[in-house]
C-alpha cells in the first residue's frame, strides 16, 4: 500500500525514506567495490582491465537510471493525485519500455565493445580480459536495467525499505559467489576476471525475481498489453531521455579523465579504478537522498503542496554539508590501510592515497548538484537538471581536469576535478536562492 507523504513532518518522512536507502545504495556500490578487490587479487593487469569497464558500465547504467527517474517522477504524481488505475498504467508501460532499451544496449555493447575499450586507451593486452568480463555483463545488464526501474517503481510509492533489503541481499550473494567463481574454491570452476561477472549476473536474476514476486502480490503491475503504452511511452522518454542524458554524462566525463590517466601507465589507470568505485561509496549518503526525494518531490508536486519540496531540499542539503566534511575526515585518515587493500605495488597505492588526500573534500559540493537535480526531474522538468549537469561536466569539470592534468600532472588532474565539484555546489546554491526570492522562476519551474 503506497504511503501519503503530502502529510506530517517533512524531517521525519526525510529519515524514514533516506534511512533504508542507504544500506541499499551501499549493497550496490560494495558490489563494484568487492568486484574490484577479489580481482585485484589476481595482479595489477585484471584491475587495469576492469577499470576500464567502469566508464562503460556506468553509462549502460544510467541509462536505467534515467528511465528509472521518468518511471519514479510518473508514478509518485499519479499517487499524490489519488489515481491507481494511472499508476498502474506507469508502471507496467516503464517495465516494458527497460526490456527493449536494456535488450537494444546489450546488443550494442556486445558489438562494439572493442572499438569501444580501444577508444578508452586500453592496450591489446588488456582487450581479452575486459572481454571475457564485459561478454557476461552486458548479458547481464538486461536484467539490472528491468531491476533498476522496477525498483523505482517500489520506491515512488514511498516504500524504500524493500529495494533496499533487495539490493543488499544481492549485494551478499555477489560477495559469496565471487571467490568461489573467480578463484575456483570447491566444486566451482576457476573462471579469473569472468566469474566475477557471472556472479554479478546471477546476483541480479534473484533479485529482479524477488521484487517482480513482491509486485505481482500487491498488483502494482499489469501484464496486460495494453495500447495505452503507446502513449505512456511517449511520456518516459520524454522525462527519460533527457534525465539518462544527464546522468550519461558522467561516464562520458569519466571516460576522458580514464584515456588521460592511462598515459601514465598500467598503475596509474589500476589505482584510478579503485578512486572511482571508492567515490560512490563516499557518497552513499547523497545517493540515498537523490533516490528517497523523487518520491517526496513527486507525491507533494501532485498534490500541490510546494512549500514541503523547497523545506526538503533545505534540509537535504544542510545535512550533507555536514555529512560528507566527516567522510573526508575518515577517508583521509584511512587513506594508507585503504590503499594496502587494493594493492601491494607501491606506486598504485600512492595513486590512490592522494586520489583520497584531495577528491572527497569537494564531494558536498557535488552533493547539492545531485539532490537539486533530482528534486529537479521529479517536478518533471529534466531539461533543466541536464543544462545542470552539462554546466558540471563539460564547463566545469573536465576543463579543469585537464588544464589541472596538462600543467600538474595526475594530482593536477584531481585538483580540477576537486575544484569543479566545490564550483558547481557554489553555482547551484546561488541558482536555488534566486528561484526562492522570484515568484516568476518558481511558478515557471513548478508548472506541469
Amino acid at each position: 500500500m503506497a504511503k501519503d507523504l503530502t502529510q506530517g513532518a517533512i524531517a521525519p518522512w526525510l529519515y524514514r525514506l533516506t534511512a533504508p536507502m542507504v544500506l541499499g545504495i551501499m549493497a550496490m556500490f560494495l558490489f563494484n567495490l568487492v568486484d574490484t578487490y577479489f580481482i585485484s587479487l589476481l595482479g595489477t593487469q585484471p584491475l587495469a582491465a576492469i577499470s576500464f569497464t567502469f566508464p562503460v558500465t556506468m553509462l549502460v547504467i544510467n541509462m536505467g537510471i534515467g528511465l528509472s527517474i521518468a518511471t519514479g517522477a510518473v508514478v509518485a504524481r499519479a499517487l499524490g493525485q489519488k489515481d491507481q488505475q494511472q499508476t498502474t498504467l506507469w508502471i507496467s508501460s516503464s517495465f516494458y519500455l527497460a526490456i527493449l532499451i536494456a535488450l537494444v544496449l546489450m546488443t550494442v555493447g556486445l558489438t562494439f565493445q572493442d572499438a569501444i575499450f580501444q577508444l578508452l586507451g586500453a592496450g591489446p593486452e588488456l582487450l581479452p580480459l575486459i572481454s571475457a568480463y564485459m561478454n557476461w555483463w552486458f548479458a547481464g545488464s538486461v536484467l539490472l536495467i528491468i531491476l533498476i526501474v522496477v525498483n523505482a517503481s517500489v520506491r515512488a510509492t514511498g516504500n524504500t525499505k524493500l529495494p533496499s533489503l533487495v539490493m543488499l541481499f544481492s549485494a551478499l550473494l555477489n560477495g559469496i559467489l565471487d571467490p568461489l567463481l573467480i578463484f575456483g574454491i570447491g566444486p566451482f570452476p576457476e573462471l579469473g576476471i569472468k566469474g566475477a561477472a557471472i556472479a554479478t549476473l546471477i546476483s541480479w536474476l534473484l533479485a529482479l525475481l524477488l521484487i517482480m514476486r513482491f509486485m505481482i502480490r500487491n498488483q502494482l503491475i499489469s501484464f496486460r498489453l495494453n495500447h495505452a503504452f503507446i502513449n505512456s511511452w511517449k511520456k518516459l522518454v520524454s522525462l527519460g531521455v533527457p534525465a539518462a542524458f544527464t546522468n550519461m554524462l558522467g561516464p562520458l566525463a569519466n571516460g576522458l579523465l580514464v584515456a588521460w590517466v592511462a598515459q601514465y601507465g598500467t598503475t596509474a589507470i589500476a589505482a584510478y579504478g579503485v578512486g572511482s568505485r571508492l567515490e560512490p561509496l563516499a557518497l552513499i549518503v547523497v545517493m540515498a537522498f537523490t533516490a528517497s526525494l523523487p518520491p517526496f518531490v513527486g507525491q507533494n508536486h501532485g498534490a500541490g503542496e510546494h512549500k514541503r519540496i523547497e523545506e526538503a531540499l533545505v534540509k537535504s542539503m544542510q545535512f550533507i554539508m555536514i555529512w560528507q566534511l566527516l567522510v573526508y575526515v575518515a577517508m583521509a585518515l584511512l587513506a594508507e590501510p585503504i590503499s594496502l587493500l587494493f594493492s601491494d605495488d607501491a606506486n598504485v597505492r600512492e595513486v590512490i592515497k592522494t586520489f583520497i588526500y584531495i577528491l572527497p573534500i569537494s564531494y558536498f559540493g557535488l552533493g547539492f548538484s545531485l539532490v537539486t537535480t533530482a528534486t529537479i526531474n521529479s517536478l518533471h522538468k529534466p531539461r533543466i537538471s541536464l543544462l545542470i549537469n552539462a554546466l558540471r561536466l563539460f564547463i566545469l569539470y573536465v576543463p579543469l581536469a585537464w588544464i589541472g592534468n596538462h600543467y600538474w600532472g595526475l594530482t593536477g588532474l584531481f585538483w580540477g576535478c576537486a575544484m569543479a565539484n566545490l564550483l558547481v555546489g557554489l553555482t547551484v546554491m546561488l541558482l536555488f536562492n534566486k528561484v526562492r526570492n522570484d515568484q516568476g522562476l518558481r511558478n515557471k519551474l513548478l508548472e506541469v
